[in-house]
């Protein structure tokens, strides 16, 4: 949790010290920030319990370390303990939600939200009591304030009762219009969001195509922040398919046995179909929405379908033929503990911000010129664009008044050189904005006189260089 602050966790950490709750809501309104406010607004409260670039994390650590009994939960309540037990362990492992748990971000919480609601929709349908729907609209609400996104799973929620528990349809959507009253307060939020300059970034990023939408859910489901083949490598990548490919074998095996599969009869049947909806809903609901509109599809986009994934894996390797069945359970839980122990590896960490800042703190002297232009290849154009709150991934952890500049347009280049006149030039930031900024600044041509190079998820560099006259 104390790894430094990465890409959007730096509009989360600006919002969370935005002043008053009051301003915290006005950082989330303005068109810096496209997410609903609940998470932010928790940021901000656990900001206040100590360093804020640490803690406002702790949301998203409480609610990743909730959602794994909350999965047990469901599978032991539709598909039996067995299940349940290793949906639990399938995603205590998996490393694309171990790095969203640490995450200063939404993203764990409302993977959280979903899953609460949905268990309280099981237990809604299976008593009828109205404390149970209670809890399930507010936890259908409480999503919706935290990610937009939410909306697909909560959608294959309601059309699943609709098919296939009709009698508890009227209940159902009587809770979703409660809930849908209580979001209602921040709908002008939700339309200001849906102009916000800020979401064609993704587009930028990784247009949306096919193969990214491949790539992007096999990374959701069991992959990582990286790309899918990236984090595994081709043998991995094999190793962890091999396991389901057995696991389908073993339950080949028990039809041929038994002439029968218990997945396949009811209730289990259509708690089945229900997490298969669930798995579904967030990449084809993101996908569909990214063709007809601002291009969406990400990894992070599809978190909410994160639990339905792991109960179907789970239900397909715990329900075939022994011993297949356990064979094939332990190579994709060994890959997965082969993937959680990789991603505290230093090249799967976020970028070494605060190693970086203490660096420039040991070696450049106060008022020293520091460019500092992490990702501003990729989030803003090297001339006039904006300003945007990851420049300063690195100077929030610098404790030295050195001279700070985070563009390299034309006004700030003048003043970075005028500035150096007498003092040396630190360009820090991934190799490909410190290109950026070092041909902006005339510096094509001269030899740093030193750099330092940092290991990471994305590599950074520190380049040096002489001051234009000697001090």
């Amino acid at each position: 949790m104390s790894a430094s602050l990465f890409g959007d966790e730096l509009w989360t950490y600006v919002g969370a010290t935005h002043g008053d709750l009051s301003g915290v809501l006005d950082w989330v309104r303005s068109d810096e920030e496209i997410t609903p406010p609940l998470f932010t607004a928790l940021a901000w409260a656990s900001a206040k319990l100590g360093d804020p670039t640490v803690l406002i994390r702790l949301p998203s650590m409480v609610a990743g370390i909730a959602l794994i009994p909350t999965i047990f939960e469901i599978g032991r309540r539709t598909l039996g303990p067995r299940v349940g037990l290793l949906a639990a362990l399938l995603a205590t492992l998996n490393p694309f939600l171990i790095w969203y748990s640490v995450e200063a971000r939404a993203y764990s919480l409302v993977l959280l939200l979903v899953t609460l609601s949905t268990l309280s929709l099981l237990i809604a349908v299976e008593r009828r009591e109205a404390r149970w729907w209670v809890a399930y609209a507010a936890f259908t609400c409480a999503a919706m304030y935290t990610h937009y996104t939410a909306l697909y799973v909560l959608f294959a929620q309601l059309v699943w009762v609709a098919l296939l528990e009709r009698s508890a349809l009227k209940a159902a959507i009587i809770a979703n219009a409660c809930a849908v009253v209580a979001f209602l307060p921040w709908l002008p939020g939700f339309m200001e969001d849906l102009d916000s300059p800020t979401r064609g970034i993704i587009g930028v990023i990784a247009p949306f195509s096919f193969e990214n939408f491949l790539g992007f859910t096999a990374s959701a489901a069991f992959g990582h922040q990286s790309t899918f083949r990236g984090f595994w490598g081709t043998g991995g990548a094999v190793l962890l398919a091999s396991g389901f490919v057995l696991a389908a074998v073993a339950l080949a095996q028990r039809y041929r046995q038994t002439r029968r599969l218990g997945l396949l009869e009811e209730p289990q049947r259509r708690h089945l179909v229900l997490f298969a909806m669930l798995a579904l809903a967030a990449p084809l609901g993101v996908a569909l929405a990214s063709i007809v509109g601002d291009d969406m599809f990400a990894p992070r986009n599809l978190i909410t379908s994160a639990t339905g994934f792991a109960l179907v894996a789970a239900a397909v390797l715990a329900s075939g033929a022994k011993p297949l069945r356990w064979i094939a359970a332990g190579i994709v839980v060994a890959m997965l503990c082969v993937g959680a122990v990789r991603t505290f590896d230093a090249q799967w960490q976020r970028p070494q911000f605060k190693e970086m800042a203490r660096y420039l703190d040991e070696n450049a002297e106060p008022g020293d010129v520091v460019v500092s232009v992490p990702g501003i290849g990729y989030l803003a154009p090297p001339g006039d664009g904006p300003l945007v709150p990851p420049t300063q991934s690195i100077s929030i952890y610098s404790d030295s008044p050195h001279a700070w500049f985070y563009s390299v347009s034309p006004d700030s280049a003048a003043e970075i050189l005028d500035a150096s006149a007498d003092a040396p030039i630190f360009l820090a930031g991934d190799p490909y904005s410190v290109g950026i900024a070092r041909a902006a600044l005339g510096l094509e041509d001269v030899l740093p006189i030193s750099q330092t190079d940092f290991v990471g998820l994305v590599p950074m560099t520190i380049q040096e260089y002489e001051p234009r006259q000697p001090r």
